[in-house]
């Protein structure tokens, strides 16, 4: 195949040495952060020494993500020939693993349904949501840092038109949804409904939430093949090449498992939608704010870019917060990176407690921000005192939510599911499994006051279920709490509680009862280089890094801590993926000495 552009020959790609499963399991369930990734001179590069190089390309993108994905297709549109890169040896990155979803402000479903979302308003809420201890609604910039607010001017002004755009290409096919947003009730959000936007099959089929992120990928992947853009799997990005005037002009790569460096020359930039670092013991250890077990992302996930970026002079930003996740105790403590998540809290005769006994938090809340009751501390007992939650439940949720993870299907067990006939059996069943874990956990196990406060947490419990009012925690008090509860565990759940609150219903009297232990983990970090609302990475002095963009996981997320509602991974990815190929096709081209 040739390259038409460079005019310099592809080589077929051998099959793939590994799939997806085998190439987890060859990396022993880890992934080396790349050896001596970082950022070198040209006069330093393998290029210089060969006296050519081994690709050229106008935009060489880094991943194969939605970050990714939708920058190299908008790139190709926009006539400038692009060249994709991807270390695993299957492409899509967490977005594959994802729903499929994607928060869109403003979109055309919403405008259809004569749905508002008035600019300022969706501004204000994103800047409430992400600084909620920076806002001001009468400072400027409402108090929140002012590149921050310019990227979420650019989310708002740039998210409906990137997703119009795909879909024009036929790069993707969606559909609208009712969705209401993870604060729906935030006085700033005058639009808390409809910003939800489902990836659908190229048939016209309805969109199935849970499984459409690897169909928006191949739908992508399809646009690019069709258009002859090449996507080099098992290419993994270790070095950026920066010319004399420290402007990006390519990137070293190595192929064939480390044993082979290619250098590819970016002719007006690079963009990277390659990840983050959450699957990386070091940078999650030394970054990640409280303790993250693993994620459901996949083990490519190591933070590359930030040792390339920093070492170009890129300023980091973000780095503690990650979207959150709970997972389950017994299944990342066998590998770090897992194939799902405990994306909903199933049940409604269902509590989570503490070490204590004690509930923590609306089971019902939204994931990401659910995630962050792990995270406290408590001094007096030197203790990550949530650092393992217990989900009890009887045998109404095993029956009537049987399917929905972590609820086994009907008929079988899982492994990671401990089961009591009586109270006291299922507490001693919760404090063994916690003793088997114990070197993995500093030795946490259940307080001695665990059975009585668990007594008294499901008696009290139990009355608001009949009342319909929870005193403590207002579950299902809150819209989102309502129509996620359905959707996450069941219709059939739903229909069988004859209370006043549908997310909430008496435990049972009687055994068996059954716990699993929940841990903090992210579907990915969301931290690392910081861009600006042109989607250009930013120097240590708050200057663009010419020739370099980002977007995705890989980058300091512009919403920060928030997740704005469902689809807010993949929709800023989108967006500024979108973002950086408007600009970067706009770029000159550089001498690469």
């Amino acid at each position: 195949m040739v390259d038409n552009a460079s005019g310099t020959t592809e080589p077929k790609r051998p099959e793939s040495r590994l799939d997806r499963r085998a190439f987890i399991t060859a990396a022993g369930g880890t992934l080396a952060a790349a050896i001596g990734a970082g950022a070198i001179p040209f006069s330093e590069s393998k290029a210089a020494a060969k006296g050519h190089w081994d690709r050229e390309t106008d935009i060489l993108v880094v991943g194969s993500g939605s970050a990714a994905l939708s920058a190299a297709v908008v790139a190709a549109a926009e006539g400038a020939h692009v060249t994709v890169i991807e270390s695993a040896p299957v492409p899509g990155g967490a977005t594959a693993r994802s729903g499929g979803g994607y928060w869109i402000p403003n979109n055309k479903y919403m405008r259809q349904k004569g749905l508002t979302d008035p600019r300022e308003d969706a501004v204000r809420y994103m800047a409430r949501y992400s600084f909620t201890e920076l806002y001001d609604p009468q400072a400027k910039f409402y108090g929140i840092p002012e590149n921050s607010y310019h990227q979420m001017e650019a989310m708002y002004d740039n998210a409906a038109p990137a997703v119009e755009r795909l879909e024009e290409l036929g790069a993707m096919h969606n559909a609208g949804d009712d969705s209401w947003d993870y604060w729906d009730y935030c006085p700033e959000n005058k639009a808390p409904q409809g910003r939800l936007i489902w990836s659908t099959p190229k048939d016209g089929g309805s969109a199935r939430m849970g499984s459409m992120g690897a169909q928006l990928i191949s739908q992508m992947v399809d646009w690019l093949k069709e258009h002859k853009v090449p996507i080099l799997l098992e290419h993994r990005a270790v070095r950026l090449i920066l010319n004399g005037k420290r402007e990006v002009v390519g990137v070293e790569a190595t192929t064939d498992e480390g044993q082979k460096t290619l250098s590819i020359r970016a002719r007006k930039a690079v963009h990277f939608g390659s990840g983050g670092f959450i699957l990386n013991p070091d940078l999650r250890v030394n970054f990640q704010r409280g303790p993250v077990f693993g994620a459901c992302g996949p083990m490519t996930n190591q933070g590359d870019f930030v040792y390339m970026a920093t070492e170009a002079g890129a300023k980091l930003g973000n780095m503690q917060n990650g979207w959150r996740y709970q997972l389950v105790l017994d299944q990342v403590l066998q590998s770090p990176a897992l194939a799902t998540d405990v994306w909903g809290v199933i049940g409604d005769s269902m509590v989570v407690v503490n070490k204590y006994g004690k509930r923590v938090v609306d089971e019902k809340r939204p994931y990401n921000d659910r995630g962050e009751v792990h995270f406290i501390y408590d001094p007096q007992h030197e203790e990550w005192t949530n650092l393992v939650l217990v989900q009890i439940f009887d045998q109404r949720v095993l029956d009537l939510s049987a399917g929905h993870y972590p609820i086994p299907p009907k008929g079988s067990s899982a492994p990671y599911l401990i089961k009591g006939e009586t109270w006291e059996e299922l507490i001693n069943g919760v404090s063994s499994r916690l003793a088997q874990h114990a070197s993995k956990i500093g030795g946490f196990n259940l307080d001695s006051t665990f059975g009585r406060n668990l007594e008294e947490t499901i008696t009290r419990f139990n009355r608001y279920a009949e009342s319909g009012v929870d005193e403590d925690f207002n579950r299902g008090g809150f819209r989102y709490d309502v129509q996620w509860h359905g959707r996450f565990g069941g219709q059939d759940a739903v229909n069988a509680n004859d209370k006043p609150n549908k997310t909430m219903y008496p435990i049972a009297s009687k055994g068996p009862y059954y716990a699993v232990l929940l841990v903090s983990g992210s579907a990915d970090s969301n931290g690392g280089p910081m861009i600006n609302a042109k989607a250009q990475v930013l120097s240590i002095r708050g200057t663009p890094i010419p020739g370099l963009y980002g977007a995705g996981n890989c980058i300091a997320a512009p919403s920060g801590r928030a997740y704005w509602g469902g689809g807010a991974t993949i929709g800023p990815a989108l967006t500024f993926g979108y973002i950086a190929a408007m600009n970067a096709v706009k770029e000159p081209v550089k001498a690469p000495a």
